[in-house]
């Protein structure tokens, strides 16, 4: 069963800090995302034109995804669906969980 994949609001303030160099890793993470997600969480669909995106789950129901190791999504997921809610930097992440 696919997973769809939704936004907050607070994701799409995250966006307005980050550059455009940053906007662009962004939507590499988000093209990934959704291979991952319509192709039943297959990470070698996503390998073939992403080779550096991880997905990782860091408790409970929240999971982080990036193509590279500076910028990350934060994203719980629900049953079917997954809302990305924060798009930053390892240490946005961590204030974010801890908060």
């Amino acid at each position: 069963m696919p997973l769809f994949l939704l936004y907050a609001s607070s994701f799409e303030r995250s966006l307005k800090s980050l550059d455009p160099q940053q906007r662009a890793i962004v939507v590499r993470i988000i093209e990934s995302l959704e291979i991952y997600y319509t192709h039943g969480c297959n990470l070698s669909r996503v390998f073939e034109t992403e080779t550096r995106f991880f997905y990782k789950k860091l408790r409970h129901d929240f999971y982080e995804a990036g193509v590279e190791g500076k910028l990350r999504i934060i994203l719980p997921k629900d049953g079917t669906s997954c809302v990305a809610i924060l798009a930053g930097n390892h240490d946005q992440i961590r204030k974010f969980m801890s908060g």
